[in-house]
């Protein structure tokens, strides 16, 4: 309904006013229960600012062109909003429309899908994965799931930081667990905790024991490799959490990419020496060469997205909230590099906080004192991690509670969801296939039938949402409000009865059709029993 509105509004506005407006056309839903419509749109108002005319006048002209919308009233409405009105039997045809569709995402496919460079997690290769990256692993990974409903060929990418203080600071913490020298925290910047002890077992066996004449290089590769197959990727696979590449950050330095991104900016004259050391002239001078040599990870990074926007047309980074200072330094880097910095969307993802027992868990990778990922998914269950780090806005912070996490009640969202697939399952095993029914809409006319059928035609206006905005907490929250509406509606009407029941069968089979849809994009089951 939605896209025929739009669909509609944007022939007119182009006959009538130029197809350059087209893009401001948008058509949203109305949320305020006294105003007596079920979308809205303002591109009269929008229009009024271009043209220097009335927007009612405009309104009216634009709503005395619209013909052939069978089902679908059209009014104006101070002071220039376009108002539409959904026919009851329009609204519960959908319906039946749900309930015979295979692809109810099918309209979000793209006509010109784009190749797309998504990086996520990325959590430096010195520990195994926590709960504190939990979040943005599991955002990224139903971004990807997001992403691909469009069509757009997405190429996910682990970026490996296996160059740096940090790796070499890994391979001390080792070489002293083997020697038997005691790390203090105070002074030292080295790893303690009991995967140390994992670490170097693998790292004995892959030089023979001999840490003595293992140089630094050498040794950080083996660790690298380490910690990725001994540690995080398993982690990840265990999650449902794979990727098509593991980029490492040495390959830069190898293969020159770093070497050729330097020579360019130094000939443009944006990067300048300064006392000893290379800086990128930008708002704030940032180092990409230290004086002692080294190079920064500012100049890694570069050159990593120098790279990525070469080969992809849209390139979307998940990082963490702590990042948020950075974003405008690559921006500029890229800049002046020549890249058109509108091709690279960074997410920041906001940290999250473990309760049990209400009291807050603390969480220190150099410590060693944290909850892996894999303990987090043993003690819940990959569903209830998914949907519970899905349940805010990114950029808020979270606080996650693991006794809610594991309650099989209305508190836990991820359970009253799937109780509500499972209740619906149980119901529809009752009255056999739903080819066999008769639907027939006017039968589903009662308030709560209305309730439930208003709820469930906006899915797809949520989901375009989120996929707008690349927030998936607006399709988690959605479908807690279906589950509820769904309990409330179970628990008001006698859903098998006498006729109306083969309606109702067809407007709760839709239900759970959506459901379990909306599920699967978020990477969380929908059990037939419970």
């Amino acid at each position: 309904m939605k896209e025929t509105i739009i669909e509609k509004l944007t022939n007119i506005v182009i006959n009538k006013f130029g197809k350059e407006y087209a893009p401001l056309i948008e058509v949203s839903r109305v949320t305020k229960p006294h105003i007596d419509a079920d979308f809205y749109s303002n591109i009269a108002m929008k229009l009024a600012k271009s043209l220097k005319q009335n927007p009612g006048n405009i309104a009216k002209d634009i709503t005395e062109a619209i013909v052939d919308l069978d089902g679908i009233s059209v009014s104006v409405a101070k002071p220039g909003y376009i108002n539409f009105q959904i026919n009851k039997n329009l609204k519960n045809n959908s319906v039946y429309e749900i309930a015979m569709t295979d692809d109810l995402l099918a309209s979000f496919k793209v006509d010109n899908p784009k190749k797309i460079h998504l990086e996520f997690v990325s959590a430096n290769p010195t520990g195994p994965l926590h709960v504190g990256h939990g979040r943005g692993a599991i955002f990224g990974n139903v971004l990807k799931k997001f992403l691909k409903v469009q069509g757009h060929d997405v190429h996910s990418e682990y970026y490996v930081n296996n160059v740096g203080n940090q790796m070499r600071n890994l391979w001390e913490s080792v070489r002293r667990r083997h020697s038997g020298d005691d790390v203090d925290l105070n002074e030292d910047d080295l790893y303690v905790g009991d995967y140390i002890d994992d670490v170097h077992a693998a790292m004995s066996k892959s030089i023979k024991g001999d840490f003595e004449n293992c140089n630094e290089k050498e040794a950080i590769d083996i660790l690298c490799d380490i910690m990725i197959s001994k540690f995080i990727k398993p982690d990840l696979d265990y999650l449902d959490i794979t990727f098509d590449e593991w980029y490492k950050e040495s390959n830069l330095v190898e293969d020159d990419s770093v070497k050729k991104i330097i020579e360019k900016l130094k000939n443009s004259k944006d990067a300048v020496e300064i006392d000893g050391a290379l800086m990128l002239k930008a708002d704030d001078l940032r180092a990409m060469i230290k004086s002692n040599g080294d190079l920064t990870y500012f100049a890694s990074d570069l050159a990593y997205h120098d790279k990525k926007l070469k080969n992809y047309e849209l390139v979307i980074d998940i990082w963490g909230a702590d990042h948020h200072g950075y974003v405008p330094r690559i921006r500029e880097g890229l800049k002046k590099l020549g890249h058109d910095d509108s091709k690279l969307q960074v997410k920041l993802i906001q940290f999250a906080n473990l309760y049990k027992n209400k009291e807050k868990i603390s969480m220190s990778t150099r410590k060693g004192t944290f909850v892996t990922l894999k303990k987090l998914a043993d003690e819940i269950g990959n569903d209830a991690i998914y949907f519970f780090y899905l349940t805010k806005n990114s950029n808020q912070h979270l606080d996650f509670d693991l006794d809610v996490a594991v309650s099989q009640d209305k508190n836990n969202p991820v359970y009253y969801i799937q109780y509500a697939h499972a209740r619906i399952e149980k119901i529809l095993k009752q009255v056999g296939p739903i080819e066999n029914i008769k639907f027939n809409p006017e039968l589903i006319s009662e308030r709560e039938d209305t309730d439930l059928i208003d709820k469930l035609n906006q899915y797809k206006d949520i989901f375009g949402k989120s996929l707008l905005n690349l927030e998936p907490h607006l399709l988690a929250n959605y479908l807690y409000d279906l589950a509820s509406e769904f309990h409330s509606y179970y628990s008001s009407v006698r859903i098998i009865t006498e006729d109306i029941n083969y309606s109702r069968v067809y407007l709760i089979n839709s239900v759970q059709k959506v459901l379990k849809n909306g599920l699967g994009l978020l990477n969380v089951s929908a059990p037939t029993k419970m």
